[in-house]
C-alpha cells in the first residue's frame, strides 16, 4: 500500500506543502486544481509543472477533464485540502477509495470554510485535524481519523495552520493503515448538532464591537485575523486602520464607555476601554505605514477621552 496513488485536489497555494509531502513519499499521482482560473492557479500550475508534477485544471461545472485526469493518473484515493469548491459526485467517486477531505476542526463543530479563524477568535485552546469522507454537503461525511493541534495563547491563524501541516503526515499514515488492514476506509458518522459554525469571513466580521467584547475576546479577534485578514478593523470618525496586535492591559477601565481611549503614554502605549477591562493596542497599520499604538495616536492626534466607533 506504500505505492498507493493519491491525487490532491485544491484551489489554493496553501496546499503546496501537502503536495510536497506526497511527492516525497512517492504517493502523489497528480494535482487537480478546481475553481475559477486566476493568477494564483496559474502560478501553482507553472510551479508544479517546473517540478515535474502532473497537474490538471477542472473549471466549475465541468467534470470530464477531471475524471480523465484521475483515470489517466490511475488515482486510487483523492485528498481534498484547502479547496473552497464543491466537488461533483462523478469526480469524487472516480478513485477506487473515493475522496477524503482534511478539515481543521472537530467536526461537526466549526463546519464551514474558515474553521481556524473562528476557533482562534472564540478562544479555543485545541482543534482537531479531521479526515472525513467527501459527501455532497460540505463537511458532513463520516469521520475517518483525527489528530489534535494545540492553539497557543499568542498563535495567529498562520501559526495554527503551520501546526496543522505538521499533523498531516500522521493523519495520512492513519488512513493508509486502514487501507492496509481492512482494504477500505471506515468512518464514524458525525453528530447532527454543533455549537459553533465557521462561515466565510466578511468585512463586517472584522469590525471591532467595543460594546460586546471583553479585552481578551478583542485580542483573540485580532490574532485570528492576523495576518490573513489584516487583524481587526479600527474605526475613528472617517478613518480606518488595521489592528494587528493587542494585549489585555492591567489598567482599570475607569468606567469609561467601551472604545474610549483611557490612557496614552510612551510607557503604557495606547490603552482603550472594552466591555470588560481594558486593552493595549500594540501594532496598527494603515496606508501610511505600520505603527506602535503610541506613535499611531501621536501621528493622528488622538487623545484620552476620544472614542473608537
Amino acid at each position: 500500500m506504500s505505492a498507493l496513488k493519491i491525487t490532491l485536489l485544491t484551489s489554493s497555494s496553501a496546499a503546496l506543502p501537502v503536495v510536497s509531502l506526497l511527492a516525497q513519499r512517492q504517493q502523489l499521482a497528480g494535482v487537480l486544481l478546481l475553481g475559477q482560473w486566476d493568477p494564483e492557479k496559474q502560478q501553482i500550475d507553472s510551479q508544479l509543472k517546473q517540478a515535474g508534477i502532473a497537474v490538471a485544471y477542472s473549471p466549475p461545472g465541468e467534470t470530464d477533464h477531471a475524471i480523465s485526469a484521475l483515470t489517466g493518473w490511475q488515482s486510487q484515493l483523492g485528498i481534498v485540502f484547502c479547496c473552497g469548491e464543491k466537488i461533483p459526485a462523478a469526480i469524487a467517486q472516480t478513485p477506487e477509495h473515493g475522496m477524503v477531505n482534511l478539515h481543521g476542526s472537530a467536526l461537526p463543530e466549526y463546519r464551514g470554510p474558515d474553521p481556524v479563524y473562528w476557533q482562534i477568535r472564540n478562544g479555543e485552546r485545541q482543534l482537531m485535524l479531521t479526515a472525513h469522507q467527501l459527501e455532497d454537503s460540505f463537511d458532513t461525511g463520516a469521520i475517518l481519523a483525527q489528530h489534535p493541534v494545540e492553539i497557543g495563547p499568542y498563535d495567529t491563524s498562520h501559526r495554527v495552520f503551520n501546526n496543522i501541516l505538521q499533523q498531516v503526515p500522521s493523519l495520512l499514515d492513519n488512513l493508509l493503515e486502514q487501507l492496509q488492514q481492512q482494504g477500505q476506509l471506515h468512518g464514524k458518522p458525525q453528530q447532527n448538532t454543533a455549537s459553533h459554525k465557521a462561515p466565510r469571513i466578511r468585512e463586517q466580521d472584522l469590525l471591532i464591537n467595543w460594546r460586546q467584547l471583553s479585552a481578551l475576546q478583542l485580542c483573540n479577534q485580532v490574532r485570528a485575523g492576523n495576518p490573513q485578514y489584516g487583524g481587526a478593523r479600527l474605526v475613528l470618525g472617517q478613518g480606518h486602520a488595521q489592528l494587528l496586535q493587542a494585549s489585555p492591559s492591567a489598567l482599570p477601565d475607569y468606567g469609561a464607555a467601551p472604545g474610549t481611549i483611557i490612557h496614552l503614554s510612551p510607557e503604557q502605549g495606547l490603552v482603550v476601554a472594552t466591555h470588560s477591562g481594558s486593552v493595549r493596542l500594540e501594532i496598527i497599520a494603515n496606508n501610511d505605514g505600520v505603527f506602535d499604538g503610541y506613535r499611531f495616536a501621536h501621528s493622528y492626534q488622538l487623545a484620552a477621552g476620544m472614542r473608537f466607533q
